[in-house]
Order: C-alpha cells, then structure tokens, then sequence
C-alpha cells in the first residue's frame, strides 16, 4: 500500500506535490501548472497561500535543483476535488487518513500530559479562569496563589519557574536515549509511556507562562520510572497508543545512563532546557 509522507513546515504540515503527481497518475510538470492556477486565484482572493501551498525545491537523479510544491490539507481537498474515479478516491483516502492519523498522534501527546483525565478537564477549566484575572489586573503573585490552591488537591506542584530538576516529557527521551525515526528525542513517546504509568501525581508539576498558559514537568523520579519500563519491556521498538503506533530507535549511550539513581542530579541540571 502506498504511504504518504507528511512534512513539517513554517508551523504547518505538508505533502510533496511529486508525492500528489504520483498518486492522481499525473505528470509532475502538469501538476505544477495546475498549482500555479491555484495560487493565482488565491492570491486574487485575498486568501493565504501558505496555508495551501509553499514553495520548495529538490534535486534529481542528475543533481539538478526543480521547483515543487508543498500541499497542505486544505491543498489537497482541492487537488481531490477536480479528481474522478479510483485514482481520485486512493488519493482522498489516503490524505485523509494520514492528516487524521496525524491529528489523532497531536490529541494523544495532549492528554498523555495529563496525570488523569479529569486533570485534563481541570487544566482546561482552569485556563478559562485565568482568561479572566487578565481582566482584573492581578498580580502574578495573586495568579501563583490562585494555582497553588487550586491544585492542592491533585498533590501537584506549581512552580514560578521552570525547577532546576523538572523536566520535560523530550528532556527525558533525551537522557533515555528514546529516539524518533528522525533520531530526535521522541517526547511524545515518553508522554505516551508516562500515561501508562501509575505514578504519584507528586512527581508532576505545573509550571504557568504567560497568563493563561499551564506547562507540565516531571522530576528526576519519573525520569527513572521511564527507563525502568523501557528496561522491563526490553527496548521496544514501537509503543501503541490509541489506533496508531510510536516507532522508536535508541541510542546506545543511554544504557550507560539507566544506572543513575533517581536521587543523584548528576547530568541533570541543564535538562530542564529541552522544550517539548
């Protein structure tokens, strides 16, 4: 069966239109006309053209640079449009499926970060009520007040700052050595193995940015947690998680690593710094 890839891009998520050519059975070069139309008539709309289409450029068998086009979702649904018959519905199909597949991956990594489903629906009630304090012109000691009290109740801590030892779900695929297909850390691997874990909801804290924004870290304690579950499960290679799969790779340093205890700081202190 034929995969589609998806590339990410200036904050968007793309397809090849060489992908797209093969696909519908039709020549690149015709293709790229049919874009150029496109572009033309969404520019004399006023529409934005990035969020249909970029520019990009590859190299062929010869080593010559040619122009492509990079296709979003809404690209795509027009390129499907103009489609009949089974190419038309294999490609339909396959878009579809691979931008919902990616969608679904983006809603996992969400509540994965979530000690528990009701702290999902805590967190998101609570953002609302921050949207409000803009509007009173509360200190940010006022704010810190208010999230300390209110997620007392959950055993979590909230830190004015990001902790020295508090670390992001990618921070703890880089000291485990979880990597992505693209040998990056995989945090969204480790989100998902995190959800599998009956942990404490001590060792998770909410750090706050801006007025309305919650940030979620874990200490030195999951970090351990997380590499005794890839240790116990043997290094898997992929994690299920809801109807798709994680693909996972390791690097072999990390095995120097496992031995740390959770109690040692050790190598942990810039940790912290890795975004998600």
């Amino acid at each position: 069966m034929y995969e589609l890839s998806l590339i990410k891009q200036n904050g968007g998520t793309y397809i090849d239109s060489r992908e797209v050519a093969e696909l519908v059975g039709k020549p690149h070069n015709d293709l790229m006309k049919a874009i150029r139309k496109y572009c033309g008539h969404l520019t004399a709309g006023n529409f934005s053209l990035s969020s249909f289409f970029l520019e990009s450029t590859y190299f062929d068998s010869t080593g010559r640079e040619l122009p492509c086009y990079l296709l979003s979702k809404m690209a795509c649904e027009l390129i499907a449009n103009k489609l009949t018959g089974e190419k038309g519905i294999l490609f339909t199909t396959l878009y579809v499926s691979k931008f919902n597949q990616m969608e679904a991956a983006e809603r996992a990594e969400f509540e994965a970060r979530s000690v528990t489903p009701q702290l999902k629906v805590f967190n998101t009630a609570i953002r609302n009520i921050l949207k409000g304090y803009t509007k009173t012109y509360a200190t940010s000691d006022e704010v810190m007040d208010f999230l300390r009290g209110a997620y007392k109740p959950f055993g979590i801590n909230v830190l004015r700052e990001k902790g020295r030892h508090y670390l992001t779900a990618r921070a703890i695929a880089m000291l485990s050595g979880i990597l992505s297909e693209t040998g990056r850390p995989h945090g969204h691997a480790v989100a998902s193995i995190i959800s599998k874990l009956n942990i404490a909801p001590e060792h998770t804290a909410i750090i706050p940015y801006g007025m309305v924004g919650l940030s979620v870290r874990y200490d030195e304690y999951m970090l351990a947690e997380v590499r005794r579950w890839i240790a116990e499960n043997d290094c898997p290679s992929e994690i299920p998680h809801l109807d798709f799969e994680y693909h996972l790779y390791y690097d072999p340093a990390w095995l120097f690593l496992y031995n740390v205890d959770a109690d040692d700081n050790d190598g942990l202190d810039y940790a912290y710094d890795y975004e998600d």
